[in-house]
C-alpha cells in the first residue's frame, strides 16, 4: 500500500497556517522526505512525515501552556 502524500494547501488547511508557512517549513527540513514535482511549485509531503510534525508541534504547544503555567491532563 502506497503511503498518503499531502499538498500545501491540505497541510496549510490541517495546522492552519499559510501556504507560505508550510513552504518555510518544508525549505527548514521539517519533511525531508517531501517531493517537488512538475514545475517545482508542487510540493507533496507524506503522512509519515506530517505525523511526526503534528507530535512535534503538539508538544511545542503542551511546552508553551506549562511556560504560561497551565496544568494538562493526560487523555
Amino acid at each position: 500500500m502506497q503511503e498518503k502524500l499531502y499538498t500545501v494547501a491540505e497541510l496549510a488547511k490541517m495546522f492552519e497556517v499559510s501556504r507560505q508557512t508550510i513552504h518555510n517549513w518544508n525549505s527548514d527540513g521539517r519533511f525531508p522526505n517531501s517531493i517537488t514535482v512538475g514545475d517545482k511549485n508542487t510540493v507533496l509531503v507524506p503522512a509519515s512525515d506530517v505525523e511526526r510534525v503534528r507530535k512535534d508541534e503538539a508538544e511545542r504547544l503542551l511546552a508553551q501552556l506549562d511556560r504560561l503555567g497551565f496544568q494538562t491532563i493526560p487523555a
